[in-house]
């Protein structure tokens, strides 16, 4: 199979893919962008899991800004979509696993058996949502949080296999949970800190021209909002390139 960071690039292109798709799409045509991968079929269902679940979120999400709209009476649960819920569901109806099992499983692991995988992944799917939960803040969604930590638990059992080790196995399963899940909030969070510091940009450059042009009488000149910002020239036309991609 193809490196970690390769196969989650795809893997994240393909779910914006399927995202903006016009037309759903099926899950062949899904795999279809997997086929140079050569995945095993747990490593599809978990790719078609991911992204469909992705796309179930977008459309939620997609229903609730509609029904804001209407209505500032938001339920005071809107922390669990139905998705969730149901995954919750699904938990709490899972076979317990003790210490004992998972060391088996393990081993079993390191030694090269590939159909526990799966098991293993199961049986942590509880301990990633706790990893999960300790990570939750207002800015992020818990489900997105827990397919983050799913995926990087399961890369991490394939980068395991058959790799005999000393070391504490379930440490070192947790700590790739808990890796997988604080490098999607930090990069989510430095994206909209990124749109955030633009939109303080754009408004800045907005009030700039009102006060200048009513100071002048025309439109002030790039060197002016330049002087009057404390912006670059550069970052200023880079501003209007983008505000002319918006229309």
């Amino acid at each position: 199979m193809t490196d970690q960071n390769t196969f989650m690039e795809v893997v994240q292109n393909v779910s914006e893919i399927v995202r903006t798709a016009e037309v759903p799409m099926t899950e062949e045509e899904i795999l279809a962008y997997f086929s140079d991968m050569d995945l095993d079929e747990n490593q599809k269902k978990l790719v078609l899991e991911y992204i469909v679940t992705a796309q179930n979120r977008e459309e939620e999400d997609v229903q609730t800004e509609a029904l804001k709209e209407y209505t500032d009476e938001e339920a005071e649960d809107t922390s669990q979509s139905k998705v969730f819920q149901m995954y919750l569901e699904e938990l709490s109806m899972l076979p317990s696993y003790t210490a004992d099992d998972r060391e088996k499983l393990y081993e079993k692991l390191v030694n090269g058996d590939a159909g526990v995988i799966e098991t293993i992944s199961t049986a942590w799917l509880k301990k990633v949502l706790t990893i999960a939960e300790k990570y939750m803040e207002p800015r992020l969604n818990i489900e997105d949080l827990v397919q983050e930590g799913n995926m990087a638990l399961f890369m991490k059992l394939q980068d395991m296999l058959g790799k005999g080790t000393d070391e504490k196995i379930e440490e070192v399963l947790s700590s790739a949970v808990e890796e997988g899940i604080m490098s999607y909030c930090s990069e989510l969070v430095g994206e909209r800190e990124l749109e955030n510091t633009l939109v303080g940009k754009i408004s800045l450059v907005h009030e700039a021209k009102k006060i200048l042009t009513m100071e002048k009488g025309q439109e002030p000149t790039v060197e002016e909002l330049a002087e009057y910002t404390k912006m670059s020239k550069e970052e200023l036309l880079e501003i209007e390139d983008f505000l002319k991609e918006q229309k």
